[in-house]
């Protein structure tokens, strides 16, 4: 989920998802407004074991893009007992690459990671 300024139709503004290397596209508003939070892409089903979320995009003069969270469903074989289940941008287990100040970036190719088990 995510938030952007400016409209679907801002040939500047544009996303991509993938999951493993493969591309998920990208989920559109049926409206143009500023909104948080909103369904940037969406993965019914995979399979358990480690993945790698990647989100790609671009934004214009002007504009942004905000990557605001990624929501997933913990592993029915995994035990949640004394385990987070929520993490925010000061947790440790979030790891950020260069080009990071705060928690947000102006440097292309600026990346973070955090390992998870969850469908």
């Amino acid at each position: 989920m995510g938030t952007y300024t400016g409209t679907q139709n801002t040939s500047t503004m544009d996303w991509t998802c993938f999951v493993d290397g493969i591309s998920l596209g990208k989920t559109l508003p049926s409206t143009d407004f500023n909104e948080n939070h909103r369904m940037l892409c969406l993965l019914n089903t995979i399979t358990d074991g480690p993945h790698t979320v990647t989100v790609n995009a671009t934004a214009g003069e002007n504009q942004t893009f905000w990557l605001d969270k990624i929501q997933y469903l913990p592993s029915a074989s995994v035990s949640l007992e004394n385990k987070k289940i929520q993490l925010d941008i000061s947790d440790p287990a979030i790891l950020y690459g260069s080009g990071w100040s705060g928690y947000g970036t102006q440097t292309y190719g600026a990346q973070l990671g955090c390992i998870f088990y969850g469908t």
